[in-house]
């Protein structure tokens, strides 16, 4: 456990970015949040939620895996090191779970690859970043317990940082972090954590649709609201940190020459389960939004989801970003009350 002043914070960010990629918040011209490369005059410590998880470090939102030239094929080895900085621990979460996906049967070389070159540095929160996070609800927050290389605790003018990784306590040997009294440090963590969690709200309504869901009780005409309402735009799947839908595309760039590239797909897609044969066994945009959220609150694998926590992480980007308000909330929400916009006496429960 070491502290940092809040004054060294970018000057040590400078000094990792001479020797890594550093991705961290910053302020667009705009005014929006973003996470790019470090920018000390763009950096900001004024940040809640970033509208993208940290997932694209590792998963980007495209990437060529292949090209070939004159009959030779020549793989795209990626070589990144870099460190994520400031993220937030439902993101974590996040990369805890697409990487057992990415990793479970499989093992994903390219994905693999960067995030075995990638260190984090997790920002815990001190409370709900906006009215949509229910991480406590789903116990992917509001500090990570695992998968960090360091985590930062804002105390104001300085931070608590603990390291959670061999890697993590190489980054706390620069000068600029200062020791602590452990017990001490200890005790204002535990003060730290136990005022955060107060502060988020947990969501009975997730609880209450998840056992809902495991009996079989959802009315079958809610998915057909949330369909008709759904554009199909991929939104909520984009911003998700545990969405790790792809495709895979062959161009031709010359004569006799291309590439193959994968990029981010998703379930909302009609395109993304038809068969070979034109046969699509989710024809219809209800079929998929069902398909969706039982993914993400119903069928998960233990392995991919830590253990067997929900696959939704609680972060609320869904419902923040769906230009038609459907997110994990709204539709968690109408499942609990067995209520939505329109519903008759008649509907049957199936």
């Amino acid at each position: 456990m070491k502290s940092l002043a809040r004054e060294k914070l970018v000057p040590l960010l400078a000094e990792w970015a001479t020797e890594y990629d550093v991705i961290a918040p910053l302020k667009s011209e705009q005014g929006d949040i973003v996470v790019g490369a470090f920018d000390e005059g763009a950096f900001t410590l004024d940040y809640g939620k970033p509208a993208l998880s940290a997932k694209s470090a590792c998963l980007p939102q495209s990437e060529i895996t292949f090209t070939v030239r004159e009959g030779n094929y020549r793989g795209v080895i990626p070589e990144t090191k870099t460190l994520l900085f400031g993220i937030r621990p439902c993101d974590m979460m996040g990369m805890l779970q697409t990487t057992s996906f990415m990793t479970r049967d499989q093992e994903d070389f390219y994905y693999r690859t960067r995030r075995d070159g990638t260190l984090i540095a997790v920002m815990a929160c001190p409370g709900p970043q906006n009215e949509t996070c229910f991480c406590t609800t789903v116990s992917s927050g509001p500090w990570a317990e695992r998968g960090y290389d360091l985590q930062f605790y804002d105390l104001g003018d300085s931070f608590l940082v603990e390291a959670g990784s061999e890697a993590g306590e190489r980054l706390l040997g620069v000068t600029a972090f200062t020791g602590v009294d452990e017990t001490e440090a200890r005790r204002r963590i535990a003060s730290f954590r136990e005022a955060a969690e107060e502060r988020i709200a947990e969501v009975p309504d997730v609880t209450r649709a998840m056992e809902t869901m495991g009996e079989g009780m959802v009315d079958s005409e809610i998915w057909d609201y949330f369909g008709d309402k759904c554009l199909a735009c991929g939104g909520c799947a984009f911003v998700c940190p545990t969405c790790t839908c792809f495709n895979v595309y062959d161009q031709v760039t010359e004569p006799g020459g291309g590439l193959r590239l994968r990029a981010w797909d998703a379930c909302l897609y009609g395109g993304l389960t038809r068969e070979a044969s034109g046969h699509n066994p989710r024809p219809t945009q209800a079929s998929r939004i069902r398909r969706r959220y039982e993914h993400k609150f119903l069928w998960f694998n233990k392995a991919d989801t830590q253990g067997g926590l929900s696959g939704c992480v609680g972060c609320g980007r869904c419902s923040d970003y769906c230009p038609v308000h459907i997110g994990a909330l709204e539709v968690t929400r109408a499942i609990a009350a067995g209520s939505w916009p329109g519903r008759t006496e008649a509907t049957v429960r199936r």
